[in-house]
């Protein structure tokens, strides 16, 4: 991560994890969140793991460390690969760990600057983390859109020459490319952008 001054001179940079793909501030501006997408080569001859990074902002932008920089692993759920394929969670890169396959795309702060909420688009997935403790502590399956419900409608063929919205017996991720933390009268809320996004690779 490079910290520039507005005027474009570098004044610092530390390290973080593999293809760093969204920053954000908690809402003190004491630290800084970095997703870290780590998104593998096209034939899997390289996966390095996904991850967030906190970085301390103490010492100011002209002063920072790598020592500034703690990084949030998710290894420690690489045992828990089956249990969490079988709540939902999508865990299905070739030989890949927990770790390897889950994908950070994006990240918002509760307003008490405590928690992190991290989506992975590609896994269809929530992680949430301490941010005192810079841990991981759960992985949570964002579930499915069931089109045969009453409401949900939408054109399942690209041959006909007319739209025609339906209900169909089809289930669809909502695999979300950004997530936003608010609250309303005392009750927290987060708002996903549901994009959808198969893998390439």
């Amino acid at each position: 991560i490079l910290f520039f001054e507005t005027n474009g001179f570098l004044q610092s940079s530390v390290e973080v994890g593999a293809l760093p793909d969204m920053l954000v501030f908690t809402p003190d501006g004491s630290k800084l969140l970095v997703a870290n997408e780590g998104e593998p080569r096209s034939n899997y001859s390289f996966d390095p793991e996904g991850s967030a990074c906190i970085i301390d902002m103490a010492a100011g932008v002209g002063n920072m460390l790598d020592s500034d920089v703690t990084t949030v692993s998710f290894a420690t759920f690489n045992a828990d690969s089956a249990s969490l394929v079988a709540q939902g969670v999508r865990i299905f890169g070739p030989g890949a760990t927990v770790a390897q396959d889950l994908e950070p795309e994006y990240i918002t702060i509760s307003d008490d600057g405590a928690t992190a909420y991290v989506v992975c688009q590609e896994n269809n997935a929530l992680v949430v983390i301490d941010i005192e403790t810079a841990t991981a502590t759960a992985i949570l399956p964002l579930g499915y859109k069931d089109w045969s419900s009453e409401g949900l409608l939408f054109d399942a063929s690209d041959r006909s020459p007319d739209a025609f919205f339906a209900n169909w017996p089809v289930k669809g991720m909502y695999q979300p490319d950004a997530i936003d933390f608010f609250t309303v009268d005392g009750q927290p809320y987060l708002i996903t952008a549901n994009e959808g996004s198969a893998r390439n690779y």
